[in-house]
């Protein structure tokens, strides 16, 4: 019978490029960072915590934000410590993290920090995700609003069709987002225990039924189920080793990981992350 792969990082032929291996917490690769996923579940790109559970922070340079990314604080905070002085995802130099002010507390500290430019407004864009930042709300119907330029939220909240919000307008739409994209807190249930149903595991994270994974899902399927979304150290080391491991698994290079080739006995990637898991 086959053996299952280890889910460790190859060993690379120069030591200074070594991928990360998780258990050792050897150098890593550079992991290819993405923020689709993150954005999508508003979550921080950095650990995949929901943005809205804690306090969340801006990466500085020079004292002017270098994107328009929001990170949970404590992540963004303890990549400023330990990683290379870039930002994750633009890959800009950063000098310090700002947390940014509760928009419940304090709406005009807010706005100055998440009106990037200073120009008194936010585009449709910089309203969704900084009102994701921080709002327990049903994100992905305020991303179908942001979507739709038709859509009745900008009938009531952008009458002038300008495509951006005046800061005189943001106490009444604040208070009725919170309202109106309420999130139910409802969820998906547990995780399926992969050990036991690889397929129903594969399943719950094709969320779009597309029969396939694409890596930054892959990424934040395990960083999930394996509960590693409080220490931004170890999303990282799974991050690195995903990315260092991917060629091996997607047998067909089509950048995502196939049903087939996560189920498949002994070399897949279901195989090769419950191994992994019972051998520690």
């Amino acid at each position: 019978p086959m053996r299952s792969r280890s889910l460790r990082a190859p060993r690379a032929p120069v030591a200074s490029t070594a991928p990360l291996d998780t258990a050792t917490g050897a150098s890593p690769v550079a992991p290819t960072w993405q923020d689709g996923q993150a954005l999508r579940h508003a979550e921080c790109p950095i650990c995949f915590e929901p943005l809205a559970s804690g306090p969340v922070g801006v990466f500085l340079a020079g004292g002017r934000r270098v994107s328009n990314h929001f990170f949970n604080l404590g992540a963004a905070q303890e990549w400023l410590r330990s990683g290379n002085g870039h930002c994750p995802l633009t890959r800009l130099p950063i000098s310090s993290v700002l947390a940014v002010p509760d928009l419940r507390a304090d709406l005009q500290a807010w706005w100055r920090v998440v009106d990037v430019n200073g120009d008194g407004r936010l585009s449709r864009h910089e309203l969704i995700e900084a009102l994701k930042a921080q709002l327990p709300i049903d994100a992905a119907k305020l991303d179908d609003a942001l979507a739709d330029p038709s859509h009745w939220l900008w009938e009531q909240w952008d009458k002038d069709r300008s495509g951006f919000i005046e800061r005189a307008e943001a106490p009444g739409l604040v208070a009725f987002v919170q309202q109106v994209f309420a999130s139910s807190g409802g969820g998906k249930g547990p995780i399926p225990d992969m050990a036991r149903d690889k397929l129903g595991w594969y399943n719950y994270w094709d969320e779009d039924s597309s029969g396939s994974l694409e890596k930054e899902e892959v990424v934040r399927a395990l960083v999930k189920t394996l509960g590693l979304s409080t220490s931004p150290t170890r999303v990282q080391q799974m991050r690195s080793t995903v990315d260092a491991i991917w060629a091996v698994f997607d047998a067909d290079g089509s950048e995502s990981i196939e049903r087939d080739e996560f189920l498949r006995p002994g070399e897949g990637l279901a195989d090769t992350i419950v191994a992994t898991m019972q051998h520690g």
